[in-house]
């Protein structure tokens, strides 16, 4: 998923450039807010809404929400289990923009909230008891640092791509383990690996929307 994110992201920075923007047209470059959607992002899809409250500085907050299964039963039909990983992230951030112009590059610094949850539950495919739980426990609150770059088009559309380092602190997992069930450092490295694959520290967005 970051890989395609990356491809595509650099895709649209290549086409942007070949495409005139407005930076010549003060009559969008003065606007004050401006609302997109976040299409394409390894956290899943959003919103994103900015307000400029000086000449170089603007207000941004961004929400979105992420789903995966993670599931897979066993080789031998024993066991079945559910496993996902279900996000919801908000950010509050300042974006400071090198030119005193909403087309340009930024960098943002700010707050990020998370509300995440990644879980496996282990039941047996006999009795349907429960064998085991295990469960990633993540620090709510953080902080994060960015950089992009915003285009602005004629028709006051616009686009952005932007690379978030989130910061907070290490999640704790949780084994809860039943009589009959055994997770071993093999077992529990494959869970941690699952874990990390879609609870990222770095986050790519690409964003479409407007100026007004």
């Amino acid at each position: 998923m970051l890989i395609r994110a990356l491809s595509i992201s650099i895709g649209v920075l290549f086409f942007s450039t070949t495409i005139p923007s407005n930076s010549n047209a003060s009559s969008l470059n003065d606007k004050n807010a401006q609302i997109q959607v976040i299409v394409l992002s390894n956290l899943g899809p959003g919103l994103s809404f900015s307000y400029r409250f000086s000449e170089n500085l603007w207000l941004n907050f961004e929400g979105q929400s992420l789903s995966r299964n993670m599931s897979e039963d066993s080789s031998d039909g024993s066991t079945t289990e559910k496993s996902g990983f279900d996000s919801q992230t908000s950010y509050l951030n300042i974006r400071y923009y090198l030119a005193a112009l909403a087309d340009s590059v930024f960098f943002q610094t700010g707050l990020v909230n998370r509300d995440w949850e990644a879980k496996k539950e282990i039941d047996s495919s006999g009795s349907g008891e429960r064998e085991a739980v295990y469960r990633v426990d993540y620090p709510e609150d953080g902080y994060n640092l960015g950089i992009g770059k915003n285009w602005i088009f004629n028709s006051g559309l616009t686009t952005s791509i932007n690379l978030v380092r989130l910061i907070t602190s290490e999640p704790s997992i949780n084994y809860e383990i039943g009589n009959n069930w055994e997770c071993n450092s093999a077992c529990q490295a494959d869970f941690e690996s699952d874990v990390n694959k879609y609870s990222p520290k770095y986050v790519i967005f690409l964003n479409v929307g407007y100026i007004f």
